[in-house]
């Protein structure tokens, strides 16, 4: 899937251009924005005028010119073309527009034939001057499994993403765009589908109070920041931008989710209760719009609402609901029918379907008796379909037999999943009876395991680390516990830092190899086995940031108390960022808690500062040192360069 289309519609009628090669949204979103601002609304109509004289099937003029239109024509080759053309040379000029990238000049066109091999665009962009009543606006498609025919763009069976008023079009800033391009790339796998809801007043409009718009539009310094509030009305969700009276709606947001913490609660309220707590029983809190339209789609069929009953005074959800989620996505291949008139049907054809691809009868029961949160985890991480199909009934067969009656919580269950699924995929080739044994070992150990609460906070890290060590075990580990597991994957992990090579190890300059303030001194970490070190010692996974500091866009510090070999209090990252400052990313104490102590963060503070310092006294250094050789000042080659990424404040240890 490449390039986009851009064009113009006037009168009705509408001519494109196809753009090839990797162009993204942003990228043609800006060289088009920055055309408009080049062009007055007269020269913009009276181009998109002229349009309407070439035949879309032979791209050549097919009536006469009026003398206005001559002038203009004339006066657009002149300055794009830099010679006079006279009129008989007019319908060459034109025909090789595609190559001088047309579009710019307000020319786009393609025969009707090519708009319809066009299937592999996903983007698109139409300057429509019939819309807002002659004022014109730019709409953006989003079309990325040929959900329509691009032909259709514009009407009622291809609708745009988002749309904004050309004269507010114009002023967007870079930093505008770029946020835009963020909200619509977050639905952009959702193929821009318009999802219809139910709402809980169906004639009532809707109308959210304005929150920050989606977390995806910021605004540069100075500039008043993007706010937006949702409207629902008629079933269909808008959202509706403003910043500094500029405004734009994107219409479909089939990727927001009933938990949002701007306006999920709000959401929550404003549609109907038995479709709510049905997609929230099947998809869990996080369902999207999406899910819930395709769920009210099929409300009529589903087998079973969404039932709560008391047991002894515990409110208690139905379960299996989340296995209704195989029968409402189409994309399985399962071949799953729902039946309205008869419930236990569809539960029936599953467990045909799955016990006729493996699954044993134990493992049937395993999964349909897991807490609904459990069962949404399960799915999620290892989502059936038809052509995966044996290899997720085997997966649920193993769950099963190391479990058998001990439950699997929620807590649990991803380091549980992550850990069997690292286990078997790295010990392929081995005897799969003792692959398999040391699997369930790890899994049985886990859920039985009694953990203090740091210990639980960062069992997904440690729950990596010990999964490393049992697939690089090549015999069977009976009788461990998750303590003895854990002290043993501790033991191999330092064993392998001891035979590292110096020679091998990946390392960086250090500019700020110790810094002392107060009773803190901050180490800065300059190789990849000094981060792997720190990484055992503190339980966090910054051993895998070698390949970033080694890039020269990441520094780590380890602060220590006393001195540079006293107890380690805290490890601190810092990034450079898209303005070349060095900022602090993160920092954590053992096993990933927070750090919250004003004297702890402080010293962080000042280790940033002094970084910042040592770099800005290099570069000046190495700067003054080439003009020295060269008699004038020249860009370092080493100098920074804007990376096309923005650095965000993290939680915790991503690597």
């Amino acid at each position: 899937m490449s390039g986009a289309l851009v064009g113009f519609r006037v009168g009705g009628e509408k001519k494109l251009l196809r753009l090839h090669g990797e162009r993204g949204c942003e990228s043609v979103l800006t060289n088009l924005l920055a055309w408009l601002r080049s062009v007055s609304d007269p020269r913009l109509h009276a181009y998109a005028a002229i349009l309407k004289t070439v035949d879309v099937t032979q791209g050549r003029y097919t009536t006469e010119l009026e003398e206005k239109e001559r002038a203009i024509l004339l006066a657009f080759f002149e300055d794009h073309l830099g010679e006079s053309c006279q009129p008989p040379t007019w319908a060459e000029a034109f025909a090789a527009f595609p190559e001088l990238e047309g579009w710019h000049a307000g020319f786009p066109y393609m025969p009707a034939a090519s708009i319809d091999a066009c299937a592999d665009v996903p983007w698109g962009f139409l300057l429509d001057l019939d819309a807002d009543r002659g004022a014109g606006e730019l709409q953006i498609y989003i079309n990325r499994h040929a959900r329509f025919a691009w032909r259709d763009m514009g009407s009622e069976l291809a609708v745009p993403c988002c749309t904004v008023p050309l004269a507010h079009a114009r002023k967007l800033t870079a930093h505008d765009v770029s946020a835009l391009q963020g909200l619509l790339h977050q639905n952009f796998y959702s193929d821009g589908i318009d999802p219809w809801l139910p709402l809980r007043e169906p004639v009532r409009s809707y109308l959210s109070p304005p929150f920050p718009a989606m977390g995806a539009i910021t605004s540069s310094v100075g500039e008043d920041a993007w706010l937006a509030r949702l409207h629902l009305t008629a079933g269909h969700a808008r959202l509706l931008l403003e910043r500094a009276g500029l405004q734009a709606t994107v219409r479909q947001v089939s990727e927001l989710r009933l938990n949002d913490p701007h306006c999920g609660a709000w959401l929550r309220e404003a549609l109907a209760p038995e479709a709510l707590a049905l997609t929230l029983a099947i998809h869990g809190p996080s369902a999207s719009l999406g899910q819930m339209a395709r769920v009210a789609a099929h409300l009529p069929s589903l087998p079973f609402a969404s039932e709560a009953r008391n047991e002894a005074g515990v409110s208690v959800e139905t379960g299996g609901l989340p296995l209704l989620a195989l029968g409402l996505n189409p994309h399985t291949g399962l071949n799953l029918a729902l039946h309205p008139e008869d419930g236990p049907a569809f539960f029936d054809a599953l467990r045909a379907c799955f016990l006729e691809g493996g699954m044993s009868v134990q493992g049937w029961r395993f999964l349909i008796k897991q807490d609904n949160a459990v069962l949404r985890a399960i799915l999620q991480f290892f989502p059936p379909s038809a052509r995966i199909l044996r290899g997720f009934t085997h997966f649920i067969n193993l769950l099963a037999g190391s479990l058998q009656h001990e439950p699997l919580t929620i807590a649990r269950c991803q380091p549980a999943l992550r850990g069997v699924e690292r286990i078997l995929d790295r010990t392929r080739g081995r005897p799969e009876a003792m692959r398999e044994e040391n699997a369930r070992i790890f899994l049985r150990a886990l859920v039985r395991a009694r953990l203090s609460l740091e210990q639980e906070a960062n069992l997904a890290h440690e729950a990596q680390d010990v999964s490393d060590f049992v697939y690089a075990h090549t015999n069977v580990l009976k009788g461990a516990t998750w303590a003895s597991l854990c002290r043993r994957s501790d033991a191999w992990h330092r064993a392998l830092l001891i035979e590292v090579d110096p020679a091998k190890d990946l390392r960086w300059p250090s500019l700020l190899p110790h810094y002392q303030s107060g009773a803190y001194v901050a180490v800065e970490l300059d190789c990849g086995y000094l981060l792997a070190e720190e990484g055992l010692e503190q339980r966090h996974c910054i051993g895998s940031y070698a390949n970033a500091c080694a890039s020269g866009g990441t520094r780590v510090f380890s602060l220590r108390q006393g001195s540079p070999q006293g107890r380690r209090v805290a490890t601190l990252e810092v990034q450079r960022g898209h303005d070349g400052v060095w900022h602090m990313v993160q920092i954590r104490g053992k096993a990933n808690t927070p750090v919250h102590e004003p004297q702890v963060l402080q010293v962080a503070d000042q280790v940033v500062a002094a970084y910042a310092a040592a770099v800005q006294a290099q570069t000046d250094l190495h700067r003054i040192e080439r003009k020295g050789l060269l008699g004038q000042e020249a860009p370092l080659a080493g100098d920074y360069a804007l990376p096309p990424y923005v650095i965000h404040r993290q939680e915790h240890w991503t690597g």
